[in-house]
């Protein structure tokens, strides 16, 4: 993506999903710290899950 370019209607909605994903897994991230050991790996496969998730769909843009 250049600086100052414009985006097709997929790429827009990559970025989207990319940045909300970054803010999730952020938000888990602090979440975990004030929870006990299960919960905290219900947490982490959570975040695992969104990884992948993010994952699968940069690859469909390679």
């Amino acid at each position: 993506m250049a600086w100052g370019g414009s985006l097709n209607k997929n790429g827009s909605d990559y970025i989207r999903k990319l940045r909300e994903a970054d803010r999730v897994t952020a938000f888990l991230e602090n979440l975990k710290e004030d929870l006990n050991s299960d919960e905290q790996k219900n947490i982490s496969k959570a975040i695992d899950i969104i990884t992948d998730y993010i994952s699968k769909i940069s690859q469909k843009k390679e």
